[in-house]
């Protein structure tokens, strides 16, 4: 009597293949087969440092071979169509920031969260300080660097006078 197992992945009741000896866990679709093969290499790289180190080394040198710009330039002259199309949707995007900032400055279409040209803070000394948040709420990312910026006076005549 064939036995059956339930996919991890997509959860399908699934026959058993009575060539694995091990106790099979993921079924033959692509994407399940996938998950099991990146769920492996999470696995390893955590507990073999020699593995770590091989891949990030590996990664590295792939990264370098390939930069992003020429996969951008490839990617655009295997395209065409996609080039014109956005260079078309660039132009009516162009218009639209055109109209909502008629007399202000136009800001940077590829980096949009960068700062702006204008004095965000005053110059002085801060002081800075972790932010701490209230009970019961958190910061989602959590490797954020968050800071309390505060305006102090009377440390300058300190700090010039301790600087020699």
């Amino acid at each position: 009597m064939p036995s059956y197992f339930y996919c991890r992945e997509c959860g399908r009741r699934t026959r058993v293949n009575p060539r694995l000896k091990i106790g099979q866990k993921y079924c033959g679709k692509k994407s399940c087969q996938q998950s099991r093969k990146n769920s492996w290499e999470r696995a390893q790289l955590r507990k073999d440092p020699f593995y770590h180190q091989r891949r990030y080394e590996q990664k590295a040198c792939w990264r370098k071979s390939r930069p992003g710009h020429q996969y951008q330039q490839d990617y655009r002259q295997s395209h065409p169509d996609y080039v014109q199309a956005n260079r078309e949707r660039q132009h009516i995007r162009n218009k639209n920031i055109q109209k909502q900032h008629s007399g202000d400055c136009l800001p940077n279409i590829v980096k949009t969260d960068s700062l702006i040209s204008e004095k965000l803070v005053r110059c002085g000394l801060y002081e800075i300080l972790p932010y701490k948040t209230g009970p019961g709420k958190k910061i989602v990312k959590t490797d954020a660097l968050i800071v309390e910026l505060r305006a102090h006076r009377g440390f300058q005549k300190v700090l010039v006078s301790d600087s020699g």
